[in-house]
């Protein structure tokens, strides 16, 4: 068995794949960059990373492999362990482990595992079939300014002023006409303050407030009281020794109740998963979760796992109804899943 075959297909629809007592492969968007060295523009992609952490089978290989071959769950984790075993013995012996179209591994003088990735493998289907392109700089011409010389002004010629000569008539016969003016409003004003009450004017009159009054103090009344202890519509005097009665409704007793409230029952616990898929981005979970429930999946976001982000198409907390949704989805062929429980 090829194992880094699989690994090739299955990079291509998921962020994330497990190699069981390997450790786990991640793909990582990477936006188009300039190698100026180079020069060259290599596309978008997807590059693969190693985490020898990633040690607990997820089963998603190990389902592709089933499925693939034809054959159960254990006899694929059983070729999934020999060929990993191939690959310690190749590591101890040369020190070096080559996964073709993934990446070469090696130890460090610590006795590390590393992993440098494949340059040459783009693992995005948007960017299948694009090369690097030449990024050939191009030259910058400077232009020189040209200078223009401005036209030499003309001389400006002045000429003599005519001295102006100022009528000053109008002047005088203004200030002539403010005198008579200022003298007559003397005059009036004079008149008024004067002899004016006889025609009838008087100054305008103030308001000077008087003493504040005096309230009286009212007298003692007795205040309307209802009793605690009666209930329904009564009819009631006014106050002590009062003929003027009052008809009020004091309401009903209070029901004597014996009612105990019911606590709702404990939802169970919904340990049972079917994982569809298990993304390093959050924004390609999102896009499954809402694939899945667009086809009529109850599907859900499990916990964050490490890096990881798990969708299921549902949860249950019976094992069984679990394993049935299991074996509809391989039967229709819905997508790939496996059976997670926590």
């Amino acid at each position: 068995m090829r194992l880094d075959q699989e690994l090739h297909r299955l990079l291509f629809d998921h962020d994330c794949v497990i190699v069981p007592g390997w450790g786990g492969f991640l793909a990582q968007y990477r936006p188009a960059r300039l190698d100026a060295n180079r020069q060259l523009i290599h596309p978008p992609g997807k590059e693969v990373g190693f985490n020898r952490h990633l040690l607990r089978n997820d089963g998603l290989l190990t389902d592709h492999i089933a499925q693939r071959d034809g054959i159960g769950f254990a006899s694929a984790n059983a070729l999934i362990d020999k060929e990993v075993a191939d690959w310690r013995d190749q590591l101890t012996r040369t020190g070096r482990l080559e996964v073709p179209r993934i990446g070469i591994f090696y130890r460090d003088h610590q006795q590390n595992l590393q992993f440098d990735p494949d340059d040459r493998a783009n693992f995005l289907k948007e960017a299948f079939g694009l090369a690097p392109v030449s990024a050939i700089p191009v030259g910058r011409v400077q232009v020189e300014p040209k200078v223009i010389p401005l036209p030499t002004p003309m001389p400006v010629v002045r000429t003599p002023e005519e001295p102006v000569v100022r009528s000053r008539p109008w002047s005088v016969a203004a200030a002539v006409a403010l005198l008579l003016m200022g003298g007559g409003a003397l005059a009036y004003f004079g008149f008024l303050a004067k002899d004016g009450a006889a025609f009838g004017f008087r100054p305008a009159a103030t308001y000077t407030p008087g003493p504040e009054p005096v309230q009286a103090t009212p007298a003692h009344t007795a205040g309307f009281s209802l009793p605690d202890d009666l209930f329904g519509i009564r009819t009631l005097p006014l106050s002590d020794n009062d003929s003027v009665m009052l008809t009020v409704d004091l309401g009903s007793a209070p029901a004597d109740t014996t009612a105990v409230a019911v606590s709702s029952p404990v939802a169970m616990r919904l340990r049972y998963h079917v994982v569809g898929g298990c993304f390093a981005q959050p924004e390609n979970a999102d896009r499954l979760l809402q694939e899945l429930r667009n086809k009529g999946y109850k599907a859900n976001r499990l916990p964050q796992y490490g890096e990881l982000h798990p969708v299921a198409f549902a949860s249950f907390a019976d094992r069984q109804e679990a394993l049935d949704l299991l074996a509809d989805i391989r039967r229709t062929g819905t997508g790939q899943a496996w059976l997670l429980v926590r």
